[in-house]
């Protein structure tokens, strides 16, 4: 049995429908406003002070990162576990969309097979592209710019203590961020793929993470 008559239960279940709108409308506008906060907090950097964006610099910036990833073989017994290494880029900034960067490699780590370890290096160079910098509008603020890489160049595979040593055309492939913490010191993080023309491996799927510094 029903212990509430007709109308009041409708008068309760109003009150708690009331309360749930105030409830949600109380959470969005502090969401919002945190939302606001934090946007208008990040038009600076952390010391404080602005941190110029895509139209505001143009010049020479250096990149530190550490890499993790996986060499892809022709042959299963070519296949690495995860792989570690470093990354090093050097760039220059030309426009507010593009930058022209030169990159080197180094990842190390075993085959599948558990035994033999392979290295992998290369050095590329290429245009780095911020397609958001083509928008009117920024739908995020500055201190973030997404980018892709399109590079070429040499690189190496070899498997310790075999004669095995691969010498390839490398293409390089690579989506990313940068994230500018104060005007000349960031952080950025990006993911790709580095596309080998040997017959014996296809390529390196590669993730990197590191700090970076602009002139």
């Amino acid at each position: 049995m029903d212990p509430w008559p007709g109308p009041r239960k409708e008068e309760e279940m109003r009150s708690i429908g009331r309360m749930t709108g105030i409830r949600w409308i109380v959470v969005t506008t502090v969401v919002s406003l945190g939302l606001a906060l934090g946007t208008t907090a990040l038009a600076k950097g952390l010391d404080g002070k602005p941190v110029r964006g895509y139209d505001d610099y143009t010049g020479p910036y250096a990149q530190f990162g550490i890499s993790i990833g996986r060499t892809d073989g022709k042959d299963s017994d070519d296949s690495t576990k995860a792989q570690g290494g470093f990354n090093l880029t050097g760039g220059y900034r030309f426009m507010p969309w593009l930058s022209g960067e030169a990159n080197f490699i180094f990842m190390r780590g075993k085959l599948d097979n558990g035994s033999d370890k392979a290295n992998y290096f290369s050095f590329t160079f290429g245009p780095k592209i911020f397609p958001v910098a083509f928008l009117e509008e920024q739908p995020i603020p500055e201190q973030f710019q997404p980018y892709m890489i399109v590079a070429i160049g040499g690189g190496q595979y070899e498997i310790e203590d075999t004669s095995f040593d691969k010498s390839t055309f490398i293409a390089r492939f690579i989506w990313g961020v940068d994230w500018w913490l104060t005007d000349c010191f960031g952080a950025f993080v990006e993911g790709g793929y580095h596309a080998a023309s040997t017959s014996d491996v296809d390529g390196t799927g590669v993730f990197t993470f590191g700090a970076q510094a602009r002139f």
